[in-house]
């Protein structure tokens, strides 16, 4: 298949059977052990670890996350095929405007953004979903005792949510599985196993987009990042060095 005709339609999680809420991540940890372990498992693999499947191009978590704003390029996904965001910080054009012409698809800044942000939403839904989908398949192929388990979790899977207004949060924080390094989840055979934390952090993938650089001179001017959130519906993912830099580096809320 060409480039030209390649298509990712947004269409969400289609043919599981059912509505199915979306739950808090607490929620999904404590009672949904299956649905849970898939969905890290899911996440790991659309960030393209070192361990992960075979990833369609137009769902992998930087193609997903790059929507959102920079880099400021095509989607793979995208059916129209541009060849140019027609955007440049230096024209008046883009400029000028209040507020200034955003150079990527998101709408920031506009009233739109609410319904934008339905099916992007749906799309990393979409893509979780998928993934966790082919897993339980082969889980259960290799465990035949376990059939009718991980499908299911799979199928019943939608993305998890984090509520930021919550009454516990002042007093809290965030929840612990989006800032440790390592989770543990729920394997075959009933046991637990402790992998990555995908929600934690994020390693680029062919290293960081050229145009990235004022956004990392913006946090260090020595250009030693120090912790930059990167955001995808209700997640906020700290990237960040994975060894200390010099003192300057003092965390960043």
């Amino acid at each position: 298949m060409s480039s030209v005709e390649y298509h990712y339609p947004v269409i969400g999680r289609k043919g599981t059977g059912g509505v199915f809420d979306r739950l808090p991540i607490q929620t999904l940890g404590k009672d949904q052990p299956y649905q849970f372990a898939l969905f890290i498992l899911a996440f790991s693999a659309i960030q393209q670890r070192s361990d992960a499947p075979h990833i369609e191009p137009a769902a992998t978590f930087m193609e997903i996350a790059s929507i959102h704003g920079k880099p400021y390029v095509e989607w793979a996904g995208d059916r129209n095929k541009d060849t140019s965001a027609d955007y440049s910080a230096t024209d008046k054009k883009d400029t000028n405007p209040v507020p200034s012409r955003f150079g990527g698809y998101c709408n920031h800044g506009a009233v739109v953004f609410p319904t934008w942000h339905r099916p992007y939403v749906m799309l990393i839904e979409q893509s979780i979903g998928n993934i966790a989908e082919q897993l339980a398949h082969d889980i259960e192929t290799n465990n035949p005792g376990e059939n009718g388990v991980w499908i299911k979790a799979a199928k019943e899977l939608r993305f998890p949510y984090w509520d930021w207004a919550d009454k516990d949060v002042p007093e809290n924080g965030l929840p612990p599985v989006l800032y440790e390094d390592k989770v543990e989840i729920m394997a075959t055979g009933g046991n637990k196993q402790t992998v990555d934390n995908p929600l934690s952090f994020f390693s680029y993938v062919g290293g960081i987009p050229s145009d990235f650089f004022f956004f990392f001179f913006f946090f260090n001017p020595v250009f030693c990042p120090l912790r930059v959130i990167l955001y995808v519906g209700q997640y906020y993912l700290v990237l960040e060095p994975r060894a200390p830099c010099s003192s300057v580096n003092s965390q960043m809320h």
